[in-house]
């Protein structure tokens, strides 16, 4: 995905920011449905879903503006690498913008830095030529752990690293932000996900580096209803 950083942020921008997904556990194509409904009205970014409805959305995804994204060993990481490569491949077959892998953080949290390594390597040689981005499920690791979990990524070949999958407990926090973007600098880009339920969070982790957001369907329509509430284009430089 190409980003930009602005001082002054449309509504068309703050959609663009967003990758809504539907991955609750009795997710239908019926949620797919509504939430392609959505991209086509406002632009959302790219959106997300549980592999057994790749194949109905990307058909559902042509003709709009909105990237087709893929989720590898979602939601626990702790899938074998031969799996997680196996599913790229199969994966890489529909054509996807983004690829967005978990990291094994067991391997993380044990020191086995080697691990977690390989395994970004093989799945980025899976997927070249796609956006790779790499979730770290910050808010379960200690502030060096984000740090190293950050350059893991890089090392790796990430494009971005994520700050969470959305099923840990507790969200993503801007402290959370602050740390991966002190972690990364501009050697690769963040997306957070996980707890970012309306605007004004977003908004301030954007300013501290963020530049995509995966939000739940129905959190991002709140979102881009609350943006265009505003009824102006939104001046950064009034965001804590």
């Amino acid at each position: 995905m190409k980003e930009y950083r602005k001082d002054v942020l449309t509504v068309k921008d703050i959609a663009y920011m967003m990758d809504p997904s539907v991955l609750k556990l009795d997710t239908s194509i019926k949620d797919v449905e509504a939430m392609v409904e959505a991209c086509k009205k406002y632009d959302f970014g790219s959106c997300f879903c549980w592999p057994c409805y790749y194949p109905q959305l990307v058909e559902m995804l042509k003709g709009t503006n909105t990237a087709f994204g893929t989720s590898l060993a979602f939601p626990s990481g702790q899938e074998t690498t031969e799996t997680k490569v196996y599913l790229a491949h199969e994966f890489m077959k529909l054509n996807p913008a983004e690829n967005d892998m978990v990291m094994n953080v067991g391997y993380l949290k044990a020191g086995q830095y080697d691990l977690v390594l390989e395994d970004i390597k093989a799945v980025r040689e899976a997927t070249k030529g796609t956006s790779l981005k790499v979730i770290i499920e910050a808010m379960v690791l200690t502030d060096d752990e984000i740090r190293k979990a950050c350059e893991l990524a890089i090392e790796g070949g990430a494009d971005y690293v994520k700050s969470g999958t959305g099923f840990s407990k507790d969200p993503t926090t801007l402290h959370h932000v602050e740390v991966m973007k002190e972690a990364v600098g501009d050697r690769a880009k963040i997306k957070v996900a996980g707890g970012v339920r309306d605007l004004d969070t977003m908004l301030k982790m954007y300013k501290r580096g963020a530049c995509r957001f995966g939000i739940g369907f129905t959190s991002a329509l709140k979102i881009i209803e609350e943006a265009i509430a505003v009824g102006h284009d939104i001046d950064m430089s009034t965001i804590d």
